[in-house]
């Protein structure tokens, strides 16, 4: 069985995702009081998932790109999600 290869389209998404998870575990690792919100800073990235994944949805619509698969978005989520949990454990 052939490895898929990923296509730019689908590369700049787990990336941004995976670059937002820094970002947000540098916000809240200064900010220690955003940790106590109801929605955990761990899950922020989902939001920034979903903004990309309509944009990219949209331009898959039009041919203009490669559709997501549930691997990609599961790699960048978790990615995400776990350098979250682990900048603000090292924060503490």
């Amino acid at each position: 069985m052939k490895p898929m290869a990923l296509s730019r389209g689908r590369l700049l998404y787990i990336v941004a995702v995976l670059v937002s998870g820094i970002v947000i575990g540098l916000i809240t690792a200064r900010q220690p009081h955003l940790q106590e919100l109801a929605v955990p800073p761990a899950a922020w990235p989902f939001a920034v998932s979903l903004a990309l994944d309509l944009i990219i949805g949209q331009m898959a619509a039009q041919g203009r790109a490669e559709p997501l698969t549930m691997g990609d978005r599961f790699v960048a989520v978790l990615g995400a999600g776990l350098i979250v949990t682990a900048m603000v454990a090292m924060a503490q």
